[in-house]
């Protein structure tokens, strides 16, 4: 059996744990490019999938993952080849992720896992993605012969900046040079809340370039384009808050809900597996 490894990477409120919820609720369907599996010994614990799976039931958003949380869930899968695989989820706090960043550094364990992990996927937020567009230009903009101080930048950094700062970092200590570009680990980016963007007929990918072209070159320029997917989620297909019943979300069911978007665009498709599937398939 190949004991298929990923790592997970999301900020706060990129939609992890809604998404994991509800990819354990398709899976327990048997509807998708990947099923569970019940031919392993003890059953590994869900638990923390149905909680947020009763959450959803009741019409509400799922508590957020606390800063504190750092878990790992196993998924034991087959795919329709009937391949066996155990998917090993992460679950932390987004701002665990933020602290990689601030930090200039990576725990021992999280490096373990990204220099064995085959897939690294990457949950980003487009719509709560802060970009300065218009800062380089309005800099160079004279007042009087004199810079205009009236211009400022907001706080944080640009997300561009970030995300590609952040990739360099984990790529650095996880052991996978940037001179040649690589096929492993293969990168699935998962562009959650996709449901925020409104319609368009750009792909995924077009609509990472848009509005992270750094970030989005700089991804062509270290994988292969085999080794990268970019896909739109939804993992509720709608927003849900924390204390709300949105008795449509209740009567119609969470396994009705959510969808993605694949890499070459189209309609929405309500397999969420399809994404790790395409991680799991042979280049």
């Amino acid at each position: 059996m190949h004991k298929f490894e990923l790592v997970l990477l999301g900020g706060p409120n990129s939609g992890k744990t809604h998404y994991a919820g509800q990819l354990y609720g398709r899976l327990q369907q048997r509807t998708g490019a990947l099923r569970l599996r019940t031919d392993q010994g003890t059953p590994p614990d869900l638990s923390a999938l149905k909680e947020v799976l009763d959450a959803l039931n009741a019409g509400h958003a799922a508590r957020h993952t606390p800063a504190s949380v750092s878990l790992e869930i196993l998924l034991p899968l087959t795919d329709e080849q009937g391949n066996t695989l155990d998917l090993h989820w992460p679950d932390y706090g987004g701002e665990q992720l933020s602290a990689v960043f601030d930090q200039r550094g990576v725990q021992e364990a999280w490096r373990d896992k990204l220099t064995k992990a085959e897939g690294w996927v990457l949950l980003i937020r487009l719509q709560s993605a802060t970009t300065y567009p218009d800062e380089l230009g309005a800099l160079v903009q004279r007042a009087g012969g004199k810079l205009d101080a009236s211009i400022s930048r907001g706080p944080g950094w640009d997300a561009n900046a970030y995300w590609v700062e952040l990739l360099q970092l984990l790529l650095h200590v996880s052991g996978h040079g940037s001179v040649r570009r690589i096929t492993l680990p293969r990168l699935t980016i998962l562009l959650s809340c996709y449901d925020e963007l409104g319609p368009t007929d750009l792909t995924p990918a077009e609509r990472l370039a848009e509005k992270l072209p750094l970030l989005s070159a700089f991804i062509a320029s270290v994988w292969r384009p085999e080794a990268i997917s970019v896909w739109g989620l939804s993992a509720l297909g709608r927003a849900l808050e924390k204390d709300s019943k949105d008795e449509d979300f209740q009567n119609e069911g969470p396994e009705s809900q959510g969808w993605v978007i694949s890499p070459s665009g189209g309609e929405p498709d309500a397999d969420l597996s399809k994404p790790l599937a395409w991680l799991l398939s042979t280049p």
